[in-house]
């Protein structure tokens, strides 16, 4: 159940971001709620066993500045019509390293999920996060910059995004998007490295040296969600990504893939 709620927030996150700038006109009211559910396939980044597909539920609700996305909870100050801030928390955080879709895969691991010969590694757990969203609307093309930190117990990240909405007609919309993420040491260690305590368990059969990176990271990806509206409070949409990850999470040998991909198709209903 946990790792369901971890792939909700996941895939709100980016569902989400259209909202403020939505390109259709909508009345404005002090709540907003949403249901939906959609389907998805990609690739993994750790050695875990795949699954064909993937079949997810997800909600949102806000009423004035105040939002709940899957698990995070945040705070929203319009500083000026260009400028908004976001202060936020986040229940079950970690990797941040997802941008689109979560190509890169939930934000824990479990040993029993890996593929056999890795399956005696600890289990990385989530952590509780706070963090703060600064998003710019800037002049140029309708381009909006979103850029965060956030941290917990085993560390930090930071993310810049490019985000442009495009209007192909009243019911269609693409939104794509690129992203930089940067890791800091701690959490890529934990996350990634392995110990001698792992090398030596006799469950991992594949793995023979201690991974130590105890350096930053960085990831990359680029996306796009495309929405179609049936009626006006009833969406169809495809989200796309790709990602790539730097070589101290690709050196790890409990990282399978440096790229990774994700694709899904889906509906929404808002109230």
């Amino acid at each position: 159940m946990k790792k369901l709620i971890l792939v909700i927030f996941i895939l709100l996150s980016i569902l989400s971001f259209s909202d403020g700038d939505r390109v259709t006109k909508e009345s404005k009211s002090k709540y907003k709620f949403s249901l939906g559910f959609m389907a998805g396939h990609g690739s993994k980044l750790y050695r875990v066993e795949e699954k064909s597909l993937n079949y997810i539920p997800f909600i949102t609700f806000s009423r004035e500045n105040v939002y709940i996305k899957g698990t995070e909870l945040g705070y929203k100050y319009k500083v000026n019509p260009k400028l908004t801030l976001t202060g936020f928390s986040q229940l079950f955080g970690g990797i941040t390293l997802q941008g689109v879709g979560g190509a890169i895969g939930a934000t824990q691991l479990k040993n029993s999920d890996m593929k056999e010969g890795y399956k005696g590694i600890h289990s990385r757990k989530t952590q509780v996060e706070l963090g703060l969203r600064m998003d710019y609307n800037t002049d140029f093309q309708r381009i909006k910059l979103v850029g965060e930190i956030r941290g917990g117990e085993r560390g930090g990240s930071g993310k810049i995004s490019a985000v442009r909405p495009f209007m192909l007609t009243n019911k269609l919309f693409i939104i794509p998007q690129i992203n930089v993420t940067l890791i800091d040491r701690n959490m890529v260690d934990y996350y990634f490295g392995v110990t001698e305590d792992e090398v030596n368990d006799s469950r991992n059969t594949k793995l023979n040296k201690v991974y130590d990176p105890n350096k930053f990271a960085y990831a990359s990806g680029v996306g796009a969600v495309v929405t179609y509206k049936l009626t006006p409070k009833i969406s169809i949409f495809n989200l796309s990504e790709i990602q790539y990850v730097g070589n101290e999470i690709g050196d790890s040998p409990i990282v399978r893939n440096r790229t990774n991909y994700f694709v899904s198709l889906g509906m929404r209903y808002d109230f």
